[in-house]
């Protein structure tokens, strides 16, 4: 009886820590859980065009699926960051069960707790309200001509270089360099698509 008492109450714990862990994360981040389209991951990586020993960094990583797409097939370096812990650890595993570990490392930590002066590109599936932040960490710390690609939301203010449509629902995936293009974002573009789905 004694043993099942505390299998049960270590069981509560780590359903309370993992509970604890997600709030926290959703609280600083504003960000729940996202994961990219999987039948567009192919699509992305294409465009992208990456050169071997480059850095990309996933600003939410999730379970780390997104990440490992990208940096398949070539001898890019990924870093992912995720604040949720038992996401992280999801992530943690499939990194190391797909035998990337060598080249794919998953931080636990908030992404505006990271630098980002080596990195090439930063690859986002957040939400609308962070990405002015995004653009701006980007912009402070990237080495000009890096890039910053994001899935379905644009960044204010910014004009992207090129706008992908991808998938059944042409959904938008916007890359942009630093420093940015003078102009206006594709809001328009975003507001249309929005039209669209509610018809």
């Amino acid at each position: 009886m004694g043993l099942w008492l505390w299998l049960v109450v270590g069981l509560f714990a780590v359903v309370f820590l993992a509970f604890l862990s997600s709030f926290f994360a959703l609280a600083v981040t504003r960000v729940p859980v996202l994961r990219t389209p999987a039948e567009l991951l192919d699509g992305i990586r294409d465009a992208l065009q990456m050169r071997d020993d480059q850095v990309l960094v996933d600003a939410g990583c999730a379970d780390a699926r997104t990440l490992v797409a990208l940096c398949r097939g070539s001898r890019v370096r990924g870093r992912g960051y995720e604040l949720n812990g038992p996401v992280w650890l999801a992530a943690r595993l499939r990194v190391l069960l797909t035998g990337n570990a060598g080249r794919i490392r998953i931080a636990w930590k908030d992404f505006f707790r990271t630098e980002l002066e080596d990195v090439d590109v930063v690859y986002c599936y957040l939400m609308p309200g962070v990405m002015e932040r995004v653009a701006g960490k980007c912009e402070r710390e990237m080495r000009p001509g890096g890039r910053l690609v994001s899935f379905l939301w644009s960044v204010p203010g910014w004009r992207p270089v090129e706008t992908l449509r991808l998938g059944r629902l042409s959904d938008p995936v916007y890359i942009y360099r630093v420093p940015p293009l003078e102009g206006v974002s594709d809001q328009s573009q975003e507001n249309d698509r929005s039209k669209d789905r509610d018809d």
